[in-house]
């Protein structure tokens, strides 16, 4: 845990490394952790399911998803999310999640993720 850790909220600035593997402890279906990052609760339609699972966590938590890979688009919904490159064989995997910094977003920041957020209706953009 990180001393003074920032708190995921909204509008925060959340940067975060994921990586997949097929057990909890597990990251072999990843070469190397994939950085994202993105504005926390900047979506149209409110929090979509992984901003739940992030929501009140601090800087260097982190956390496991057992996620189905048909789920994907519904888990991200508005966020950006740059493709997880697995196996055709792999049907559900364990999603790693690090969350490395949690810092202000700059308002140029926050009204670009609304406005992309908004530009994606019902659909995961990054899918």
């Amino acid at each position: 845990m990180v001393e003074n850790a920032q708190v995921v909220g909204p509008l925060r600035k959340i940067s975060l490394l994921l990586e997949a593997g097929s057990g909890p402890d597990k990251s072999d279906l990843t070469a190397r952790p994939i950085p994202i990052e993105f504005i926390f609760g900047a979506g149209s339609q409110g929090l979509c399911p992984f901003e739940f699972q992030l929501g009140d966590k601090k800087e260097g938590d982190g956390l496991s998803l057992h996620v189905k890979k048909d789920d994907l688009a519904d888990l991200f919904q508005h966020l950006s999310i740059p493709h997880l490159p697995m196996p055709e064989s792999v049907g559900a995997f364990y999603l790693k999640v690090k969350i490395v910094k949690v810092s202000e977003a700059d308002p140029k920041e926050v009204i670009k993720a609304l406005a992309e957020a908004g530009s994606c209706g019902d659909h995961c953009c990054g899918h």
